[in-house]
């Protein structure tokens, strides 16, 4: 079995790509006749599943403005700080946040439990935003391959190339190749 490298982790804000969207979904299909139908595959869009999903939601869709933004990177960075772990790419978008994080043997689903604690109480102590922050769920992937590894920082730095920020804006980022220098990538 290949070695881990690292985990790729998008999170969405709090009622955004809802289940039906028409850019697909990762949520949990279910079918009252048979149940869960592939849960956690990506579903194509349905207007009908969609609807339904912002009925029932209790609160009002988040878009991230500039300072709820700002309190994610703060918390990101403390994490960061405190961590084994290193981040190689990172954006923070006004619908979702993508982060590129390398292996260190810590659980990853704990992790980004943490993040996501961490992030919300942030934005609730540093914002006027007092409802959800996040999305329940996220969607992360092991990585296990350099060039896949590679490819994912490139995907990541590019969300920040397109808001004009540079592709490492964050000061928590580090260089995957000063990682590859001092032989913590190996």
């Amino acid at each position: 079995m290949p070695e881990t490298i690292g985990y790729h982790w998008c999170k969405s804000a709090y009622g955004l790509w809802l289940p039906g969207d028409d850019r697909g979904h990762w949520s949990e299909a279910w079918d009252a006749q048979i149940g869960f139908i592939e849960p956690h595959a990506l579903h194509p869009g349905d207007p009908v599943r969609k609807r339904m999903a912002a009925e029932r939601m209790k609160h009002p869709a988040v878009r991230f403005d500039a300072a709820m933004r700002t309190a994610v990177e703060n918390a990101i960075s403390e994490c960061a700080g405190d961590s084994p772990w290193r981040i190689t790419a990172a954006s923070i978008e006004a619908t979702h946040t993508h982060l590129v994080i390398t292996y260190r043997g810590l659980d990853i689903h704990r992790t980004l439990k943490w993040l996501s604690q961490c992030t919300t109480k942030a934005v609730h102590q540093q914002t006027s935003h007092l409802g959800p922050v996040w999305c329940e769920g996220s969607w992360s992937t092991y990585l296990f391959d350099d060039e896949y590894w590679l490819n994912t920082i490139r995907y990541v730095e590019r969300h920040n190339e397109r808001r004009g920020v540079g592709p490492r804006p964050y000061s928590f980022i580090t260089s995957v190749w000063d990682l590859a220098n001092s032989g913590a990538m190996k």
